[in-house]
């Protein structure tokens, strides 16, 4: 049992809060003030979770307990989410704001309008481009460019750092239903070394795929003067973390460093690495950015996100296939299929937070209504923090470690405010009940 949240109205220790946000929308050439989705609470002390230094190592301030969401079971040392003082968090103030308040036919009269803007009426030139592995989120959203906005999309593709039979064979299927692609494989030197250096320092595999994909699209739309590009979901209000965001939906160089790459610019690895060595991982300048005026995106500013819907348009329409069993650490078999490192990277997150891939699919789930916290708990208890055994001799083999090196970087990102050995093993001091 989470033994402190009766804790919780006692305020004495701790405020929660969300800032209260507007949402300004442009109708023609006046702009409308929208009903604030977040709730304006008195103002009280930040959670360790929306300090960057805890990303990597978390600890709580003086004072903090660990608590979940009383709608999503979403945890309170999730980076940057938000709680409000019926400790709600505001991935669910959101889900239901977007249901009940935003005007999706609006947001997708936007959306045409914005294509309206950018189309190559010949079809001569690409005039949008979109990150895309082969998996159901970025298919849909290139399919629906393509097919119900009337644009012409060229997809690209950073090799996964460790690509799965099932993503290649995804990607396959997703450029054979007609797409141009391009598929960027870097150095695979500097590609190690970055992702061992990621692992190390901040306990992400993965950075140097994160940090890539949304740099070479850039680099990418800077060469062949593209100056739209279209991502996916703005995670930070999708999942919970910062609202910065909210009502936006044009993306800075600010915000793909600050959420992105988690705060970290990749400019700081010009320590170990040249610049060359570095071209798919530098930020162009702003002075080259402004000169191209580009113009970065959200889907999910102009349609409700729902990833099981992206899944089936993309089985029905882009020869998506899904594993035949569940993936490691969770229930579900259709998100994430491209990278065997997805899995150590959400092991990692279980490691330095206290949940893991279920826990996260299993909030999502709740949100959308198709999971009620009774069978969201099970499914956590027998799945979560589940580390994918067949592929740990993949992994030392990747990072050059032994197996006593790899576990001692695992164990270095426990916060002792998470975790406890009992009888030499480790245990989360909590619960979820």
């Amino acid at each position: 049992m989470l033994n402190f949240i009766n804790q919780f109205n006692n305020k004495t220790y701790l405020s929660i809060f969300i800032l209260g946000l507007d949402y300004i929308e442009i109708v023609g050439n006046k702009m409308v003030t929208k009903v604030e989705f977040l709730s304006k609470k008195k103002k009280g002390n930040e959670l360790s979770n929306a300090d960057k230094k805890n990303w990597v190592h978390f600890r709580l301030k003086a004072g903090e307990k660990i608590f979940t969401c009383k709608k999503c079971l979403t945890l309170s040392t999730r980076p940057r989410a938000q709680f409000d003082d019926d400790r709600v968090c505001n991935a669910c103030r959101w889900a239901k704001y977007k249901k009940n308040k935003i005007d999706w036919e609006k947001r997708w009269g936007q959306l045409e309008k914005l294509c309206d803007q950018y189309r190559c009426k010949d079809g001569a030139r690409w005039d949008v481009l979109v990150p895309c592995s082969g998996g159901k989120d970025g298919s849909y959203v290139a399919y629906m460019l393509k097919n119900k906005l009337d644009m012409h999309p060229l997809c690209i593709t950073m090799k996964p750092q460790m690509q799965t039979e099932i993503g290649r064979k995804n990607l396959e299927s997703f450029i054979e239903s007609g797409f141009d692609h391009f598929l960027i494989t870097p150095n695979p030197q500097i590609y190690q070394k970055l992702a061992k250096r990621g692992l190390i320092e901040q306990g992400r595999p993965k950075m140097p795929f994160v940090t890539g994909i949304s740099l070479l699209i850039i680099n990418f739309a800077m060469r062949f003067n593209i100056p739209f590009i279209m991502y996916g979901e703005e995670g930070e209000e999708e999942y919970g973390g910062s609202t910065s965001q909210v009502g936006k939906y044009q993306i800075t160089k600010d915000y793909l460093i600050n959420y992105y790459y988690s705060g970290y610019n990749p400019t700081e690895y010009l320590d170990q690495f040249s610049k060359e060595e570095l071209k798919w991982w530098i930020m162009p300048s702003e002075e080259d950015l402004n000169k191209a005026g580009l113009f970065l995106s959200h889907w999910s500013h102009y349609e409700n996100w729902d990833p099981y819907k992206h899944y089936l348009v993309a089985k029905k329409y882009c020869g998506f296939q899904e594993l035949p069993q569940r993936s490691v650490g969770t229930y579900t078999n259709f998100a994430q299929l491209d990278d065997d490192l997805q899995d150590l990277h959400a092991y990692l997150m279980y490691i330095k937070f206290g949940f893991g891939r279920c826990w996260s699919d299993a909030c999502i789930d709740i949100r959308r209504g198709a999971m009620d916290r009774k069978q969201a708990i099970s499914l956590i208890k027998a799945y979560d923090g589940e580390f994918p055994d067949k592929l740990l001799d993949k992994y030392l083999d990747y990072f050059k470690m032994n197996e006593q090196e790899f576990w001692d970087v695992v164990d270095s990102f426990r916060s002792p405010d998470i975790w406890r050995k009992v009888n030499g093993e480790w245990k989360l001091k909590f619960e979820i009940e």
